[in-house]
């Protein structure tokens, strides 16, 4: 299996969906190959005309892209490994908590993160990042990160639900990591990739655990450079 993963000028992964999809692939303990490309190298991928994201897996012949499809696929072609996603009403809720995690987790970090994020791409990327981002939140990514350190406590209290779920065990799914937990870790992820700026407080819970995470799979994660 091939993953695709974006990465910036230092050649580190930050695509916090291709974080999802990559501790998704540990868990199974699957072997993979990480193939670096930069946007605009996205396109170049396939040729029959799809749209293709990052993450996307080329796995038998067949490229599924975006990191839900990609756990889907993984559970359906890999039975016997442990699952990701659980059937009937819990996947359901599991969809849910993706949601939460890409409104509240990434939208909260991206306008705390964006103009440090642009400054880490490679150059080549830059002028993309810049056009579609701020075409995306109608206005400069000066001005969308500007005053963050008066804003960065309103994130954090919007982790409160993280913080309950993690008073009953060391992981979102409890005593073990589950996809819940990669769902939440892949913004984090991605900001410590990208900017050195503190998103958590050392004696915050959270923080602890996107600590546990770092360290999961021999540290996979923690392994990767930071900004």
């Amino acid at each position: 299996m091939l993953l695709y993963d974006l990465v910036n000028a230092k050649r580190a992964h930050f695509s916090p969906n291709s974080w999802r999809a990559r501790l998704a692939l540990l868990h199974k303990g699957l072997a993979f190959e990480v193939r670096d490309v930069l946007f605009g190298d996205i396109p170049g991928i396939h040729s029959g005309g799809d749209k293709l994201t990052i993450p996307t897996l080329s796995h038998d012949g067949k490229l599924v892209t975006d990191s839900w499809a990609i756990a889907q696929h993984l559970d359906t072609a890999f039975p016997d490994t442990p699952r990701l996603i659980p059937a009937g009403a819990e996947g359901h809720v599991l969809k849910f908590f993706q949601y939460w995690a890409q409104t509240t987790i990434h939208g909260g970090i991206a306008r705390l993160i964006l103009k440090d994020l642009h400054d880490s791409l490679d150059p080549a990327d830059q002028a993309y990042f810049r056009a579609s981002r701020e075409k995306m939140y109608k206005t400069t990514l000066e001005d969308l990160q500007a005053g963050r350190e008066d804003r960065v406590d309103a994130f954090r209290k919007s982790l409160q639900p993280l913080r309950l779920a993690l008073g009953d065990g060391p992981y979102i799914c409890g005593e073990q990591p589950g996809y819940a937990d990669y769902l939440a870790f892949g913004g984090f992820m991605w900001a410590r990739v990208s900017s050195p700026f503190q998103l958590l407080l050392a004696d915050d819970p959270v923080h602890a655990w996107r600590e546990r995470c770092l360290d999961l799979y021999e540290g996979a994660a923690r392994r990767e450079r930071a900004a």
